[in-house]
């Protein structure tokens, strides 16, 4: 049996991402390698551990916030995929899709009613600087204007500074002079915790004045907090299968096995999984009850074939007013909203399940597989079999 690679894994375990990146690895490991895995519970400001200077393993996958971390690395013979960095001297090798993030943070808040768009960081860490400027690129291709916190922390640049008390006067500020209604995205779903917190000071009403869209949907904070907040879930698991494919990449490389066919793609970008909505932004149950509803009735029963006569049948009206109160409120119209949310849920089989896509296809409410490829080659930009290849890296296979 061929010996099992000493792969060593410095990913935090004290935050939702690098659970679930160790999650992603993991999986790879299962499915495509024999590895055997060192790791130990971290915090991500977490410096080194006495007996990295001596590590003699096969690999390493670490997300780095300690330009100490950089030095050991260099002198080290393994190699090494990073998944943080600072920005500068230390890049993040595989990382989210920044812009489509900020795509889905947009859509969603749209698709909520929300007139007006902000975008809530306290400080200008690398990655939020990412999040804030593709925000602000998006929105104005969009002919929106993008209201951004001018931030609060002036002090060292630190991939994850620590939020003081002093900093919620300027929040509080600027909360109260942003046009109403407001759809804020919070870079983080702690730092969307501020922003909550903030509106209740002020008494601003969460959703229907503001609405309050985090980042990273930690699934336990998310839901404990009231209203629970809505997040977008970054897909960590496809960043470690990902950054564990890679790491394979390297170790061949550098044994003389292969070329390292992916030196001249970093970094590799992972796109978000998509919004997990709740309370905190589910503005329509609000101030539009009936087509609160109606939403609701396409995300039960979209993948089991509803038509838009169904829909409007069910909500004793007609298609044509249907179809008017769409437009007018969720600049869709049902059709749309139907195929989106059936095409959300096979983008979860494709990543999930083996099914064959013609299965995919019956499952999701599609009649003919033809048509469901059409769609979500036009709503995705890849085929099916496309998405599901780029999800596994199979592009990268050797």
């Amino acid at each position: 049996m061929t010996k099992p690679k000493q792969i060593l894994l410095l990913v935090e375990t004290s935050r939702v991402f690098g659970r679930g990146v160790i999650q992603g690895i993991s999986r790879f490991a299962k499915q495509r390698a024999n590895w055997l895995f060192h790791y130990q519970d971290r915090g991500i400001r977490e410096g080194l551990s006495p007996w990295l200077g001596n590590w003699q393993g096969d690999g390493i996958i670490t997300r780095s916030s300690t330009a100490d971390l950089r030095e050991v690395f260099d002198q080290l013979s393994c190699p090494v995929v990073e998944l943080l960095g600072d920005g500068v001297s230390l890049s993040a090798e595989v990382r989210t899709d920044e812009t489509k993030t900020a795509q889905s943070a947009i859509d969603h808040l749209r698709r909520q009613g929300y007139e007006h768009l902000a975008f809530y960081s306290f400080a200008n860490s690398w990655w939020s600087d990412a999040r804030r400027d593709a925000f602000e690129r998006l929105a104005r291709s969009q002919h929106l204007q993008p209201h951004v916190f001018p931030g609060a922390y002036n002090g060292e640049n630190l991939p994850y500074p620590t939020w003081k008390p002093a900093f919620e006067g300027q929040l509080i500020k600027w909360l109260e002079q942003l046009p109403k209604p407001v759809g804020v995205w919070a870079v983080a779903d702690s730092q969307a915790i501020r922003v909550l917190e903030a509106c209740r000071q002020i008494n601003l009403r969460v959703p229907a004045e503001v609405g309050i869209l985090g980042t990273s949907n930690d699934e336990i904070v998310c839901s404990l907090l009231s209203p629970s907040l809505s997040s977008i879930d970054l897909n960590p698991q496809e960043v470690g299968y990902k950054a564990a494919l890679l790491l394979e990449s390297k170790m061949k490389a550098a044994s003389g096995r292969s070329a390292n066919r992916q030196a001249d793609k970093l970094p590799i970008f992972v796109p978000p999984s998509g919004v997990q909505e709740r309370e905190s932004t589910d503005r329509i149950a609000i101030i539009e009850p009936d087509l609160d509803r109606a939403m609701k009735l396409i995300q039960r029963n979209a993948v089991h074939g509803l038509t838009v006569d169904e829909l409007a049948s069910e909500m004793l009206m007609s298609r044509s007013t249907l179809e008017r109160r769409f437009r007018e409120f969720i600049n869709c119209s049902p059709a749309q909203e139907i195929n989106r949310v059936r095409i959300e849920h096979a983008k979860t089989f494709l990543r999930e399940t083996a099914w064959p896509v013609r299965v995919i296809a019956q499952k999701t409410g599609f009649e003919l597989p033809e048509n469901f490829v059409r769609y979500f080659r036009r709503l995705v930009g890849h085929t099916p079999r496309q998405y599901r290849n780029r999800f596994y890296g199979d592009e990268y296979s050797e």
